[in-house]
């Protein structure tokens, strides 16, 4: 019966080439984006699957009651020790570290390199893998390192067992570590790529570190220090909740009161943490990326079940017969179901070339590594066995049902018509298309619209020709500042460079330090907490920051002037006050007082989804501490400006490494996950209406084949082709008029939704809505006048000639 099946099925297929071969380029399109974005959803789900426990696995969350008091990454330093010890039955280990960048070396060989210094409890507690060393000793002792396979390679390129590596503290002294254990290249994990996309490659005990010396030997154990990220294991069956009050019951034993009555910890789940992670950036892309391929799928469908149902009606006579010599409704059923499973295998075959042709590209697109069809997974196989056998059911379904419906009598006089299903049903199903690409398309527009105004708006700031240097050697301390200022000075003299500053934050964040500052003359002692980075003098030239009032810190006759602040007009404005030049701040439980100096116009430093925030500096002299030397390139030629200023940085610093990045590029990375939307989008509506025209090609072209004798008959009695044209088009163009108006209301709300992520964004308008609909109205018009023109043209006496 199968055979039979099999064998009719092909059959149909080639005698309907046109239709065929529609219908598989569509499905095939819809399978291939399907792929895509599910194999990429399903890489995306799986970051953290490999961590040992995973289940139980969770990091210590911090919500402030008092914004800008802290950050929401980070907790109190001993909190994941204290409950480990207080509460063993609870929880079953602890992480926590502090994620440093410094200099690396072995030998005369130096490296910038992300470190973590934190509990020696790394390697046994998530279970990563060594390729060296012992898993559940990792660090020998106190002075021992875990280095990543690729440090590795860097530093020896051979086993680094026993080999020493040295770390530059910022105390302007190194350290020596020898390494114990060197970590097999691990996937992608909220454990090792914590705050840094590119992961840590060192790996050391807190316990004798001297990286922070100048903070104090106690850093890990101050209940004063919220800034550490702390991470627990659960015992099995412990639970968020259970840990909840205990975590309450610390705090309030052990923390300082501005912590504990302002801080409440939340235990969130590793094993979600990067979907949930930067405001739920990850889990949104995942879900509109899964929308936009389920349209792209439906309408893949939709043209399978129009053009199925309306090239059923070559076949009514076969069911009839079929009927007439005693095949059951079931057996018709599998009939159509069978044909509509090999022509979706055809189309998955197709699509497997598709997926690898397209690969790099979304690769490109979404950041990622899409694996080869050859690499797939168990996982990633039976997604798409799933996924051919799913739409192979859908698509065959309810035409299947339709035709096997007909009644005998009509089935034989081959009546469509009187078949359930027919005009009505198609007209419905085109109108579903062209309502999801206009939803689409429009909200491509608008994406794409949000994205060149991030790009275009002013900042504030000019983010043009900024090469921005890691500044090493980090020396925090008077004699540091010192030395880094000499080399600022020299690379000044290069004719490449215009300006140059030191600092220790770029335009990219919000501070994670700040100031409780007490105003002048303040009745209440009301502080207000104003994130505060430290800079230079030349940090507003260098930055192109405008100025509203007083200077970008005075010098006197002597030089630097001790103790100044420059505020943004958003300090100014939560500080109460109209002027701020020379007027004085207090730290809270400080005797420290600041004079202001200056008042900046306000600049976006960090991403434009949050509104402009209060922001103040003070100087670098009297804060010691900087992480980036800012120059502005002054030259037409990039390149040979860069080996100008690489040159003189390894005449003026040879032993640190020549590390920098362009701001422009900087800034765009702060909008990584929206350039990724902005091409996911425009490929998605490329792709949806490829197939919505295909189907409007392939239902007018059977159409046409059905109605040819109507159109000769027409002719005959006068009809000229301006008027058979006008026929179809008017069908067509009334289904494009209702779409939009069921597409714009809806395009309307999921744009407006997604823009309220922004506190900076464009104003919808009507030029997007109407934009779409003329287009897709005039790409219909002229791919039916093109199909209906050969036809109205053709003399009436070929069609009528055989009446």
């Amino acid at each position: 019966m199968f055979r039979n099946f099999f064998i009719v099925a092909a059959r149909h297929l080639t005698k309907h080439k046109l239709f065929s071969l529609i219908n598989i380029f569509c499905l095939a399109i819809g399978i291939t984006f399907s792929m895509l974005i599910g194999v990429y959803v399903i890489n995306e789900e799986n970051v953290n699957s490999t961590i040992k426990n995973i289940g139980d696995q969770y990091v210590l969350k911090s919500k402030w009651k008092v914004e800008n008091m802290g950050l929401d990454i980070t907790t109190v330093a001993p909190l994941a020790k204290a409950l480990k010890e207080n509460y063993p039955t609870l929880v079953s280990n602890y992480y926590r570290f502090n994620p440093v960048t410094n200099i690396v070396s072995a030998g005369d060989k130096h490296f910038k390199e992300n470190i973590a210094i934190g509990d020696t409890t790394i390697v046994s507690m998530y279970g990563f893998k060594l390729l060296y060393g012992n898993e559940t000793q990792a660090f020998k002792n106190n002075t021992s390192a875990v280095i990543t396979e690729v440090m590795a390679e860097k530093l020896f390129g051979t086993n680094a067992i026993d080999k020493t590596i040295t770390i530059t503290n910022t105390t302007g002294t190194t350290q020596d570590y020898t390494v114990s254990a060197v970590l097999q290249t691990m996937p992608y994990n909220s454990v090792n790529n914590f705050l840094s996309k590119d992961g840590y490659n060192v790996f050391v005990p807190f316990e004798g570190n001297q990286f922070f010396q100048i903070q104090g030997t106690n850093y890990f154990d101050a209940w004063d220090n919220a800034f550490i990220i702390g991470m627990i294991e659960l015992k099995p069956g412990v639970t968020p909740n259970d840990i909840s009050k205990p975590i309450a019951q610390t705090l309030a034993l052990r923390a300082p009161d501005n912590i504990k009555n302002n801080l409440e910890v939340e235990v969130t789940p590793l094993k979600t943490y990067y979907l949930q992670d930067n405001n739920s950036a990850a889990q949104k892309m995942i879900t509109t990326l899964l929308f936009v391929a389920a349209f792209i799928l439906l309408l893949a469908i939709i043209n399978f079940v129009n053009i199925n149902i309306g090239t059923s009606s070559y076949r009514l006579k076969e069911i009839g017969l079929r009927k007439v010599f005693g095949s059951g409704k079931g057996q018709l059923i599998l009939q159509h179901i069978t044909e509509s499973f090999v022509l979706t295998l055809t189309a998955a075959c197709i699509s497997l070339i598709f997926y690898e042709m397209l690969q790099p590209v979304f690769n490109q697109i979404l950041n990622a590594r899409l694996e080869h069809i050859w690499q797939f997974n168990l996982s990633k196989i039976l997604f798409l066995v799933l996924l051919v056998l799913a739409v192979g059911f859908i698509a065959g379904i309810y035409p299947a049902f339709v035709l096997s419906s007909s009644k005998v009598i009509s089935s034989v006089k081959g009546k469509i018509d009187s078949a359930k299903g027919g005009l009505v049903l198609r007209k419905s199903l085109l109108l579903v298309q062209f309502t999801l690409a206009i939803v689409v398309f429009i909200s491509a527009l608008n994406v794409t619209k949000q994205v060149s105004y991030l790009f275009t708006k002013d900042l504030g700031y000019n983010k043009e020709q900024l090469l921005v240097i890691t500044a090493f050697p980090k020396q925090w301390d008077s004699a540091g500042v010192l030395k880094m200022e000499s080399i600022r000075n020299q690379l000044m003299q290069l004719p490449v460079v215009q300006s140059a500053s030191l600092s220790f934050e770029v335009p990219d964040r919000v501070p994670p330090n700040g100031f409780n500052l007490i105003s002048e003359g303040s009745t209440n002692n009301q502080a207000v907490i104003i994130p505060n980075t430290t800079v230079d003098e030349n940090y507003a030239a260098t930055f192109g920051l405008k100025m509203k009032e007083g200077t970008f810190f005075s010098d006197g006759e002597q030089g630097h002037i001790p103790n100044q602040i420059v505020l943004n007009e958003a300090a100014v404005k939560a500080l109460g006050w109209k002027s701020a030049i020379n007027k004085k701040l207090r730290v809270a439980n400080q005797s420290t007082v600041y004079t202001v100096a200056g008042v900046v116009k306000d600049y976006n430093f960090s991403s434009m989804q949050t509104a402009i925030q209060p922001l103040s500096f003070v100087h670098v002299k009297d804060h010691p501490n900087y992480r980036f030397l800012t120059i502005k390139i002054n030259a037409l030629n990039t390149t040979k400006a860069i080996d100008d200023v690489r040159n003189k940085w390894k005449e003026v610093s040879p032993t640190a490494p020549f590390d920098y990045f362009f701001m422009d590029d900087k800034f765009q990375s702060l909008y990584q996950s929206e350039l990724q939307l902005k091409k996911a989008a425009n490929l998605a509506t490329v792709l949806n209406l490829i197939i919505v025209f295909m189907g409007i090609f392939g239902v007018v072209a059977f159409t046409l084949a059905k109605r040819t004798k109507e159109i000769a008959v027409r002719k005959v009695l006068g009809a000229d082709i301006k008027n058979i044209l006008m026929l179809f088009v008017k069908d067509y163009a009334l289904l494009i008029l209702v779409a939009n108006i069921i597409a714009c209301p809806l395009a309307y709300i999921i744009t407006n939704k997604w823009l309220e992520n922004y506190a900076y964004r464009i104003n919808q308008n009507v030029v997007p809505f109407l934009f779409a609909g003329f287009f897709i109205f005039a790409a219909s018009f002229v791919l039916i006048t093109a199909q209906c023109f050969k036809v109205a043209s053709s003399k009436p006496v070929n069609a009528l000639k055989y009446e």
